[in-house]
């Protein structure tokens, strides 16, 4: 057994009649891909993001983990894992100290490179466990950004998983290095260890004992604060039909991305294909290679998206939304060379401190389905009208949006996930009445009212027929905590739980 550590109208008639590849790139309705996207992991306020990656088929896995800083995207940890058949493979992310890096942990015996759990050269914990800690160096020196510099900055961010291919024993016995024993003794990872060193079977062919990616990964995170008993578990997005080409690359190279897809291809022109579901019926997009990462943000795009809050105290109820923007980077970093659509604005400094700001609007009602007149920001406008108050500022590739917490000083992190990249909202009645607790508000990345300026008009990309999908890549959840101290005098008991936001899928008015 493992062990856990605590510590996603339609297109014209021509295209829609066309048959549609049976391996196009699309959001999986089963939880298991050839992509993982978690749209978070902290290491604030106490908490650690265990982490647990599933292979479900009866075929080896070599696949790489990003994990990325919240802020711009950057990578701060990259790592292959090779999972054998029905293989799991679980670690914990925690910090050591205020203020420290995010560091990684595993008391797992599937194969990673570099190696985690026996490498001697990694510093141990006073247990003797060997533990790896993130690095800065993707956000430092040559490749400085317009953000902080320290290594807090890598203790919240968001991570992905990218199968490279399926592991064979075609010629070197690799898949027998990566399978367990029956008797409980472990893989033979130092052998993919060597196979990367000078002169090793992978760095002269990273090809051999390869073949291409099939699927079948699926993963999960949670959250816990093992003193306060709670814990949130969020399921990862899953993109099937990502790669029909083996992607296996030398650790420590920031390959394979999201913009490496190697799936079905038409030509000419070179094209690939992303289904969305659009008001139950599919829609098949298609982009040129070029600009693959257009299709990955296609299954993902949202006009707006809903769910609910609570923060009544007689529940100690407290609330906070996740909102992730997965590809944001391959439009907004300075080093991405690329057009910002459907991002506004490019990472850059905005007002004296780190943004790539995009634009939406809010909307709340109260559980009796009232609407709330007012939802405000602080920092932003606030309410002089019946209208929703808009702000700008969601500033980050990660994103918590906290309720309700505008009393806590701006460099204190939010009461659950501990979060510095928050932006708070408060839902005040306009003519008076009592302060709303529980509901739902919806946040809305496009302007349903023609001509309106407070929202922009957020589009991806045209794909070749020119249809464009209307609001940005998002993906998230809401997760909440309860305190009840009225059980039994001197027992105080503590309920969490984490809910994914429900997204409408929208394509523009035909142009």
């Amino acid at each position: 057994m493992k062990t856990h550590i605590l510590g996603l109208a339609l297109s014209s008639c021509i295209v829609s009649l066309m048959p549609l590849p049976v391996r196009a790139l699309h959001l999986s309705n089963n939880g298991s891909g050839q992509v993982l996207l978690f749209p978070y992991y902290t290491v604030n306020n106490e908490n650690q993001s265990l982490i647990s990656i599933v292979n479900s088929t009866d075929r080896g896995k070599a696949a790489r983990l990003f994990f990325r800083e919240g802020r711009n995207s950057r990578v701060v940890m990259e790592l292959s894992i090779y999972l054998a058949p029905h293989d799991v493979w679980t670690a914990s992310v925690f910090s050591l100290q205020a203020g420290g890096p995010a560091n990684i942990v595993t008391l797992d015996n599937s194969c990673t490179v570099p190696a985690l759990k026996t490498n001697a050269n990694l510093p141990a914990l006073s247990n003797g466990n060997r533990y790896a800690p993130f690095s800065n160096s993707a956000y430092t020196g040559s490749s400085d950004d317009v953000g902080p510099d320290e290594l807090a900055r890598t203790r919240e961010g968001h991570f992905e998983l990218i199968e490279m291919g399926e592991v064979t024993n075609a010629s070197f016995g690799s898949l027998s290095a990566i399978t367990h024993g029956f008797n409980g003794t472990a893989p033979a990872c130092q052998n993919l260890v060597q196979a990367w060193a000078t002169g090793g079977y992978w760095h002269t062919n990273p090809q051999a004992d390869l073949a291409p990616p099939g699927g079948g990964l699926s993963g999960s995170v949670s959250f816990v604060r093992a003193l306060n008993g709670t814990m949130q578990m969020v399921a990862a997005d899953a993109i099937e039909g990502f790669s029909q080409s083996i992607l296996h690359t030398r650790p420590a190279q920031g390959q394979p991305t999201l913009n490496s897809y190697s799936g079905p291809i038409f030509s000419p022109p070179a094209l690939v294909t992303a289904h969305v579901v659009i008001d139950g019926l599919p829609v098949a997009l298609r982009y040129s290679v070029d600009d693959t990462v257009d299709a990955v943000s296609a299954v993902l795009m949202a006009d707006r998206l809903q769910n609910e809050f609570v923060t009544g105290a007689s529940v100690g109820g407290v609330s906070e939304w996740v909102v992730t923007f997965p590809t944001k980077r391959f439009y907004t970093d300075v080093g991405a060379a690329r057009p910002t659509a459907p991002f506004p604005r490019a990472y850059a400094l905005v007002g004296g401190r780190d943004a790539a700001p995009v634009d939406f609007g809010g909307k709340a009602w109260a559980r009796t389905g009232r609407e709330i007149p007012c939802v405000a920001s602080i920092g932003g406008p606030q309410c002089e009208s019946t209208a929703p108050a808009i702000a700008t500022a969601l500033n980050w590739a990660a994103n918590v949006v906290t309720f309700e917490q505008f009393t806590d000083p701006s460099d204190a992190g939010s009461r659950i996930l501990g979060s510095l990249l928050k932006f708070d909202i408060s839902l005040d009645d306009f003519f008076g009445g009592p302060l709303t607790t529980e509901g739902a508000v919806q946040l809305t990345f496009w302007d349903e009212v023609v001509g309106a300026p407070t929202i922009a008009q957020q589009l991806l990309r045209p794909d070749i027929t020119g249809r464009r999908l209307r609001g940005l890549p998002v993906q998230g959840f809401w997760v909440a905590s309860y305190t009840n101290g009225q059980l039994t005098p001197g027992v105080l008991s503590n309920y969490s739980d984490a809910v994914r936001h429900k997204f409408r899928r929208a394509l523009s008015p035909a142009p």
